[in-house]
């Protein structure tokens, strides 16, 4: 069962038109919380990789005319510096699919190891989030709203943790 949930995760950010969230409950049901964690990191880490770059491959052919280059350079100038950070909350909370987030990623060429590293930090906490929910308000004795409120206060140290890594990833750039 694990292989077909693996699967799953992999094919999230490429294709597959579910939530994550009902994906990683299928996932703590069948396999449990840490399994599901595990394997639903791993397989979505892959599959963000492998999105990216089939994303990247794309957008080489697209960004050919000036016009479109002047709009990647409009959409650059309006995520400005924050756009790590940005795409770091928007990889956790499903406002956008993960399939548009790896597409607008190649095309604001963030590289492969930036956008990794806050895929990973993304995925450890959203998942993480939807995996242990349940024993973490069991163990605590939490009401659902005190749950949510600590997943909000996680979201919000991520979110600072990503900005804070992503500098000093600019940084080695310049």
């Amino acid at each position: 069962m694990w292989c077909v949930y693996f699967l799953a995760c992999v094919l999230l950010p490429i294709c597959v038109p579910v939530p994550e969230a009902a994906v990683i409950l299928w996932g703590t049901r069948q396999i449990g919380s840490l399994g599901a964690f595990f394997f639903g990191v791993t397989g979505s880490v892959l599959g963000l990789a492998i999105m990216y770059s089939l994303s990247s491959l794309i957008a080489h052919r697209i960004l050919k005319g000036k016009k479109e280059r002047r709009q990647l350079a409009w959409l650059r100038q309006l995520m400005g510096r924050y756009r790590f950070w940005i795409l770091g909350i928007l990889l956790i909370v499903p406002l956008v699919s993960d399939e548009v987030l790896c597409a607008g990623s190649a095309f604001l060429k963030i590289s492969l190891t930036q956008f990794l590293k806050i895929g990973i930090i993304a995925k450890i906490i959203s998942i993480g989030m939807i995996a242990f929910s349940g024993f973490f308000g069991d163990l605590c004795g939490l009401r659902r709203w005190q749950i949510i409120a600590v997943e909000l206060l996680l979201m919000f140290l991520a979110s600072a943790a990503l900005q804070h890594f992503c500098k000093k990833g600019e940084a080695k750039l310049s």
